[in-house]
């Protein structure tokens, strides 16, 4: 069984505004809002891949009837635990003259305590087999160590953890030893220098591919088994123990129409074929097909099966 854990969900609602600039008024030609967050849209993609998921996390009271109809809808069962408050909103404006997204996210609201003690015990029946994929920001009031302390339970449950967080909740788990860990670039990079703010003396973008591998491999020798660099268009770098490395990527045969959750719809192909059993060479080629098959939707998860099947007979992958 596939778990996803959102501690810091958002509803997103999408607005297309042609020849958006700041500082004016508009009306939106299209608009959408749907339940979200990181583990939420990977649910959503292990859905999509006809895989069972359940959303794990914590969710405002308010939304709760919201998120448990949303998930329900497309197969998910929702295992989210209600706390006081809102759940936050993230606003996207989609520009498609000028090809550009716009996104503005609010912080969330301070969980009570004991919440996290609630998640932890949804985790509880959790057995051998199964993945449980650890996504997001953390909301405020909650530790730094906080996916420490969820990697650890998993791990105490024979379970198989992912992780895809960033800043000082990335930094402070990464030693907790995740099972597979699935850092962008720049993420890698605050790893690979130990801080969360990392003051550049050049621009990660310009790594070389042995350098990002190089980089990879000193988390390997951290206790991880696997690691997954996500380069966007480019495609992923995929190490794993031994030092083994690959590189898998597809070519878009659409125009982008919206790149926000693209990794988590990476993160959900990843999840699939390893809870699966199959190859990590595999996993990487469905990873990529659903994250370029996301990237040709509007809204973060609603990629097509059709799509992601028509990347996956396409991806190309070599060994480094």
């Amino acid at each position: 069984m596939i778990y996803t854990v959102t501690l810091n969900p958002t509803i997103d609602r999408a607005m297309t505004v042609p020849r958006f600039a700041v500082g004016g008024t508009y009306k939106a030609d299209e608009c959408t809002c749907q339940a979200a967050g990181k583990g939420i849209n990977v649910a959503r993609v292990a859905s999509t891949l006809e895989e069972p998921a359940i959303a794990l996390g914590l969710v405002g009271r308010q939304d709760q009837p919201f998120f448990a109809e949303a998930l329900a809808a497309i197969g998910v069962e929702s295992r989210l635990v209600p706390v006081p408050g809102p759940t936050r909103i993230s606003v996207t404006v989609l520009d498609p003259v000028a090809g550009t997204g716009t996104h503005l996210r609010e912080l969330g609201a301070i969980p009570p305590a004991g919440s996290l003690e609630e998640v932890l015990a949804t985790l509880d029946d959790l057995s051998a087999g199964d993945w449980v994929v650890l996504s997001g920001s953390l909301p405020p009031g909650l530790r730094e160590d906080t996916y420490g302390v969820l990697i650890e339970h998993c791990r105490q449950r024979g379970a198989q953890t992912v992780l895809d967080t960033s800043g000082a909740a990335l930094l402070a788990a990464v030693d907790a030893g995740p099972t597979l860990l699935k850092p962008n670039l720049f993420e890698l990079w605050q790893i690979d220098c130990r801080q969360a703010d990392v003051s550049a003396e050049h621009n990660p973008e310009e790594w070389a591919v042995d350098e990002i591998c190089a980089a990879a491999r000193r988390l390997l020798a951290r206790g991880l088994q696997r690691v997954v660099v996500s380069l966007g268009a480019r495609g992923v770098l995929g190490i794993e123990e031994g030092g083994a490395a690959w590189r898998a990527a597809v070519t878009l045969d659409q125009p982008v129409v919206d790149t926000v959750g693209c990794g988590d719809a990476l993160a959900a192909g990843l999840v699939v074929s390893l809870a699966r059993g199959e190859s990590f060479v595999d996993a990487l080629c469905l990873g990529v097909s659903c994250g370029a098959a996301n990237a040709l939707v509007r809204g973060a998860g609603r990629c097509e099966r059709t799509d992601i099947e028509r990347f996956f007979a396409r991806a190309v992958v070599g060994r480094l």
